[in-house]
């Protein structure tokens, strides 16, 4: 926890790291926030609230400084890029130990060789610690001209982070420790939480923002760029999934499904686009030089990043998404042909500093409901076959495909939901790498992958950074890593 603590809090912006350059001047000590100076006024909040999402997707001093922000901050690519390897979606062709995923390919992560899950962690929980000194600033605050409507939303936006920073950790590490303050004396002896106490506090999170926050889209989130009632109602939705609460998982879906007037599926080519109906939320990345200009995270590292076979065989004959998300890359005398993900359209090749944003990184969108809602459905205590295949055939005939028919088996169309999921949400925020672990198909997955051997099952977990054990003794290493 280290890290967490203590590297956030002297950046010289109190909490925030990002954004230094328009923070106020606090004088107090790095381990407080002071409702006096940060929490007086609505104005002076809204620049904490502002900091909290530009390091979201922007970083801080250190993602800066080493120039590779999508891969080095877990909100914005880091867990897409990291994951996908891991799992069966990305892979090098050479499959030499130079190449930068080369661990996660390979299943080959050690303690002294971790890939980037030591930076999905440090920036996930970066982006806690601010969230907490948000809430923290906003509950201790006693001042009459921060508004009441704006502590709400405040408080539902950070809680929401805090939530969605939590559900990557405990599926991607397990042992972590749950850091509810910013208190460093309270987060150097936190012990490594129980994942079922980890989810309890995911779940109270959403269900608290959800009564804070606006249902629409106005004022300065227009562009879908802040979080509002329905991405909490998402969030919900996939964990009641992931937590196997079916009847909540399915009603959460269904009430974001239902608002007609906000969001519909889009056509392809619009729904990573700055202004997609589909879109719940999306991050609004910079377009100055070190960010890589107008490019989003995933949309400039993702260039040259070989899809692996297996995920290009698995798409159906006729499917568009094949088309209008995956882009051929040509053979040269040092690399063979093969395919990479092009959901978003301005990459290293045509990026430009300064240049217009037609899309933004993407968080949460429609599709995922109608598979969330599919998939509740039939592991609910009703199951309604018939409805789910309904919600199956709205991504399937928007991808080109035939629908699907009333007569499938519910074998067949558990199967099918698999399937869409594993082509719909290819190389977005580790769907791929969480699916398999949470229906306990990865090792039979993985260990038919040649360059994954010998497989060991404890690769399903990233290892806790060693150095954040050695801070605080409190914290336990996954198995298989000494």
């Amino acid at each position: 926890m280290k890290k967490i603590a203590f590297n956030i809090a002297v950046t010289g912006c109190l909490f925030l790291a990002a954004g230094c350059n328009k923070m106020l001047d606090i004088k107090d000590p790095v381990n407080s926030v002071t409702t006096r100076e940060v929490f007086e006024t609505d104005e002076q909040a809204a620049t904490a609230l502002n900091g909290m999402y530009s390091y979201l997707i922007s970083g801080g001093e250190l993602e800066v400084a080493s120039g590779s922000l999508g891969t080095d901050l877990y909100s914005a690519g880091a867990i897409t890029i990291a994951t996908g390897h891991s799992a069966d979606e990305l892979y090098s062709p050479s499959l030499n130990g130079d190449y930068q995923y080369y661990f996660e390919t390979a299943s080959k992560i050690t303690l002294s060789n971790p890939g980037y899950s030591d930076k999905i962690w440090r920036t996930a929980y970066k982006g806690i610690f601010n969230a907490n000194a948000i809430i923290e600033g906003v509950n201790a605050s006693t001042s009459k001209e921060l508004t009441a409507a704006f502590r709400k939303r405040l408080l539902g936006e950070a809680l929401a982070v805090r939530a969605m920073s939590y559900f990557y950790l405990v599926n991607l590490f397990e042992k972590i420790p749950l850091a509810l303050t910013i208190d460093f004396n309270v987060l150097q002896r936190l012990p490594s939480a129980n994942p079922a106490d980890v989810y309890r506090q995911i779940i109270s999170d959403l269900e608290e923002a959800s009564g804070y926050l606006s249902e629409g889209y106005d004022g300065n989130n227009v562009e879908r760029i802040r979080i509002n009632k329905w991405y909490v109602k998402a969030m919900l939705a996939r964990v009641y999934l992931f937590a196997k609460d079916y009847e909540k998982a399915f009603r959460n879906a269904s009430e974001v499904i239902g608002q007609t007037q906000l969001f519909q599926l889009e056509n392809l080519d619009n729904v990573f686009t700055t202004g997609s109906r589909e879109v719940i939320f999306q991050l609004k990345q910079t377009n100055i030089s070190y960010a890589r200009g107008n490019a989003t995270p995933e949309g400039y590292f993702f260039t040259g990043k070989f899809l692996t076979p297996l995920l290009m065989n698995a798409f159906e004959t006729g499917d568009n998404r094949k088309t209008a998300w995956v882009s051929p890359i040509t053979a040269t005398p040092t690399r063979p042909a093969g395919f990479t993900p092009a959901k978003y359209k301005i990459n290293f090749n045509n990026y430009e500093v300064g240049g217009f944003r037609s899309q933004y990184y993407v968080v949460m969108r429609l599709a995922e409901m109608f598979l969330v809602r599919a998939e509740a459905n039939m592991l609910g205590g009703a199951a309604n076959k018939n409805s789910a295949i309904d919600d199956l055939n709205e991504i399937r005939k928007r991808a080109g495909l035939t629908v699907l028919p009333y007569t499938l088996t519910a074998q067949e169309v558990t199967a099918a939901i698999a399937q869409e999921r594993r082509i719909e949400l290819f190389a977005e925020w580790g769907h791929r790498w969480l699916d398999l672990k949470r229906t306990n198909k990865a090792s039979e997955v993985l260990f038919r992958i040649s360059y994954k051997q010998p497989w060991n099952q404890h690769q399903l977990l990233y290892p806790v950074p060693p150095e954040e054990i050695l801070w605080d003794n409190n914290l336990s290493q996954n198995e298989g890593y000494n």
